[in-house]
Formats: structure tokens, C-alpha cells, sequence
């Protein structure tokens, strides 16, 4: 990985250089072309008409020479031009290499440390959505939980429900047959205080209807008697 990305950081340096030497040559190429334009030119002054040759053959003879000379400073100039260049190049080239040797490292570490920070960025978005997915199936088998016993406690309540009905109604059944039971306890007391009060009041009008016969029937004497035999029984008891 490492190599990889040194490779890819010389690739871009040297493309850096190709687009900072290019200018230079492209205008070496252009003064060249210059030149030969002009050498052109003056051999075009030296090819003039048969007619004017005669009376411009010092003049001729003249431009032809300073085209000469102009060919030869531009031929003179180039490989000045090509020293510069060669010399530039060759700076470019020592700069990139100290650039290669002192930065190549700094860079590297910086780009394996952004790689590392970018593959832990990822580990820890891969380890949320597992942390996710955990908790969504977690609540998922939560919920399934939770209905069953939502179904339980329904089954349940249903159960209790049940037998609370089952409980308050032998209650009542219970209840009812104290109630009757009361009833009727009361019935059968009030009868036979009704029996007894009647019996009372029966026995106490004969005795009232006896006394009054008694009293109509009887004598001083049956009095006396009577009362003597009442009086020896009640001493007899005692």
C-alpha cells in the first residue's frame, strides 16, 4: 500500500514537471521557428526579378548578409536557450527528488493515517449497524415476548374472571339459602309464639271462665277448702 501510494506521489510530481518544462520548450520551438522564418525571408530578398537585380545587387548582396547574420545569432541562441532549459530541468529534477526524500514520507504517513482513520470510520459504521440490527432483533423477539404474555395475562384475567364469577355466585346461592333458612327459623319462631301467646290467652280465659263458674258454683266452705289443699301443696313442694 505503501509503494502504491509513493508510486501514485511521483507520478503526480513528475507530471508536474512535464507541465512546468513544456512552456520552456514550446518556446525554444517557437524561437527556432522564428529564425528559420526569417533565414526564409532574406533568401526570398535575394530572389528578386532579373529587372531589379541589377540596380538593387548591393542592397541585395547587404540584406543577404544581415540575413546571415541573423540565422547565425538565432543558431547561436539555441543552444543557450537548451542550456537553460537543461539546467531548469535539471533543477526541477533535484527539487523533486529532495521534494520525494523529505516529503514523501510525511505525506505517506498522513495519507496511511487518513486510510487508517477513514477503515476505522468504517469499522465503527459497520459495528452501529450490527449494534443496530442486534437491537432491532432484540426488540423484535421483545415484542413477540411481550405478546405472548399479553396473551397469558388475557388468559389468565379470563381464568380469574371466571372463578371470581364462579365465587360470587355460590355466594349468593349461599346467601339465598341463609336468607331462606332465616326465613323460615323466623316463620317457624313467630308460630310458635303465636301458638304460645293463643295457648296463653286460651288458658287464661278458661281459667277466667273456671274461676267464674267456680264462683258461681261454690260455697264459703269449697273456698276454704280449696285453699288449704292449694296451701299443702305448695308446702309439699317445697
Amino acid at each position: 500500500m505503501k509503494k502504491m501510494q509513493m508510486r501514485r506521489l511521483a507520478g503526480a510530481l513528475a507530471l508536474t514537471a512535464v507541465i512546468a518544462v513544456a512552456p520552456l520548450a514550446l518556446a525554444t520551438e517557437k524561437g527556432a521557428e522564428a529564425g528559420a522564418q526569417t533565414a526564409r525571408s532574406n533568401n526570398g530578398f535575394s530572389l528578386v526579378s532579373s529587372a531589379q537585380a541589377a540596380e538593387l545587387a548591393h542592397a541585395g548582396d547587404a540584406a543577404h548578409a544581415a540575413g546571415h547574420g541573423d540565422a547565425q545569432a538565432t543558431n547561436s541562441l539555441a543552444p543557450a536557450k537548451l542550456k537553460d532549459l537543461f539546467w531548469r530541468t535539471a533543477n526541477f529534477v533535484a527539487l523533486l527528488i529532495i521534494l520525494i526524500k523529505f516529503l514523501a514520507k510525511p505525506i505517506a504517513s498522513g495519507l496511511a493515517g487518513r486510510q487508517r482513520s477513514i477503515r476505522e470510520e468504517l469499522e465503527g459504521l459497520e459495528s452501529k449497524r450490527k449494534e443496530a440490527e442486534r437491537s432491532y432483533r432484540e426488540f423484535e423477539a421483545r415484542l413477540a415476548g411481550m405478546e405472548k404474555e399479553m396473551e397469558t395475562v388475557v388468559q389468565r384475567a379470563i381464568a380469574q374472571a371466571t372463578a371470581e364469577k364462579g365465587r360470587i355466585l355460590a355466594e349468593a346461592e349461599k346467601a339465598a339459602e341463609d336468607i331462606k333458612r332465616q326465613a323460615s327459623m323466623a316463620v317457624q319462631s313467630e308460630l310458635i309464639d303465636a301458638r304460645r301467646r293463643l295457648r296463653d290467652e286460651v288458658a287464661e280465659q278458661a281459667a277466667t271462665m273456671a274461676e267464674a263458674i267456680i264462683a258461681k258454683n261454690l260455697n264459703t266452705e269449697d273456698h276454704v277448702r280449696i285453699t288449704e289443699q292449694y296451701l299443702d301443696r305448695l308446702g309439699a313442694l317445697q
